[in-house]
């Protein structure tokens, strides 16, 4: 299948999805968009049954193959998605809460693979499936990042205050570097079956965090010091366009984080846009961006739908991924609470704070693409199945109450 084939079909179920959505649902776009991929894909295993002369199941098998969604989205989409979500925090709310984002993005992240991956274990264990404990903290560190991509597109319609906006964004946006350090470590041992020196780690993490945040700074500033000659909103949006690609594109070739570089030339990027003296242009360029932002998002949400179609479901292994829910939500609250412990003693309402930085820990698109992205051998299959169900948990049922439970603690409306 062609490219212009395959965008044409994604483009005109994305439209489809999105006029059943507004018209009958009336959900969040993206969960309505991936409610409708569900239905989509339910519609072709019939096709299969029913029409001889069409096979549902092979065409969306070979549309999602052609496409290498694992590929497209972490080598590709994500730069753009991140840097298009980093541009709406404010990043002066961001740096007074510098270091409890900080420890909600490195320490919750790592507690957070351990305590899953000691659940996956036992798990697994009780249901007499033989996974080693290496391969539970890969699944640990694909479970264990919270979704930029979900979690923003979330925050824009609850309205949270600011300074909660820039916690939870600020953590979501920088913990997929290193949860994606965590995974390429893990997945190395659980292959190669040799560990990495302690030395060779803490080179690895300083270059990841500080490395990339550092190639970030440069590359946006460099950017900030052309455009700021330059009062023409299409050159802006141009710059903006290279900055988001070559900076990850950059950090790739360098052996760094592409999410973290990515996302703070974003937000040095968003914080010279938020001040500009001309109203007009800012809404010109932040405008192109959230056009971007959700053609994106409702592309990668009917991807997420139309996926079930080629995951390999086991009645065993659903059973373990449904049996994990529960502690998915519980481990989440531990690594937030230790990691956060300072932040929460500080807020005006720790429990609302706690309860909302907890439920709000979206899985979306990256964990599914991360898990995608395994080489075919045991436990892959396993591991699609649990990472697959914990995404369409948390981006339907806790996506769809959280702006219930934000209104309780907050009083918004």
């Amino acid at each position: 299948m062609d490219i212009l084939t395959i965008v044409s079909c994604l483009f005109l179920l994305t439209a489809i999805s999105s006029t059943i959505n507004h018209k009958y649902f009336r959900l969040p776009m993206t969960i309505g968009i991936m409610i409708m991929a569900f239905i989509f894909s339910l519609i072709l295993f019939v096709c299969d049954y029913s029409i001889t002369f069409f096979s549902g199941y092979h065409f969306a098998k070979d549309l999602l193959a052609d496409m290498d969604f694992p590929k497209l989205l972490l080598n590709g989409a994500l730069a753009f998605l991140l840097f298009a979500g980093s541009l709406h925090i404010k990043l002066d709310e961001l740096w007074k809460a510098k270091y409890n984002v900080a420890s909600l993005a490195i320490l919750g992240t790592l507690i957070c693979i351990f305590s899953l991956g000691v659940v996956f274990w036992g798990l697994f264990t009780l249901f007499s499936v033989s996974i080693s404990f290496v391969w539970c903290l890969v699944l640990g560190a694909i479970l264990a990042p919270t979704d930029p991509v979900a979690i923003i597109n979330m925050l824009g319609r609850l309205g949270l205050p600011y300074r909660l906006q820039a916690i939870f964004a600020g953590e979501s946006l920088f913990n997929d570097g290193i949860a994606l350090m965590a995974f390429t470590t893990l997945i190395g041992i659980a292959t190669s079956e040799h560990s990495p020196s302690a030395a060779g780690l803490a080179l690895t993490f300083i270059q990841e965090v500080f490395g990339s945040g550092i190639l970030g700074a440069i590359t946006a500033f460099i950017t900030l010091a052309i455009i700021k000659r330059i009062n023409n909103d299409d050159i802006i949006i141009l710059f903006s366009l290279a900055l988001a690609a070559g900076t990850f594109s950059l950090a790739d070739h360098l052996h760094m984080s592409g999410p973290i570089a990515v996302v703070v030339s974003g937000l040095l990027m968003g914080d010279y846009l938020q001040k500009r003296p001309s109203k007009d242009d800012h809404d010109t360029v932040t405008g192109f961006w959230h056009v971007i932002d959700e053609i994106l998002n409702t592309l990668l949400f009917l991807l997420i739908g139309l996926e079930i179609m080629v995951i390999p479901f086991h009645w065993q292994t659903i059973l373990i991924a449904l049996t994990c829910i529960p502690f998915l939500i519980l481990c989440r609250f531990i690594a937030v609470g230790l990691s956060g412990s300072y932040l929460l003693y500080k807020d005006s309402n720790p429990k609302g704070l706690i309860s909302i930085l907890t439920w709000g820990g979206l899985r979306g698109g990256i964990s599914l693409a991360i898990a995608l992205s395994l080489p075919n051998i045991f436990p892959k299959s396993e591991i699609l199945v649990v990472t697959y169900i914990c995404v369409i948990f948390t981006v339907i049922v806790q996506g769809l109450t959280m702006e219930k439970l934000i209104n309780y603690f907050y009083k918004l409306k």
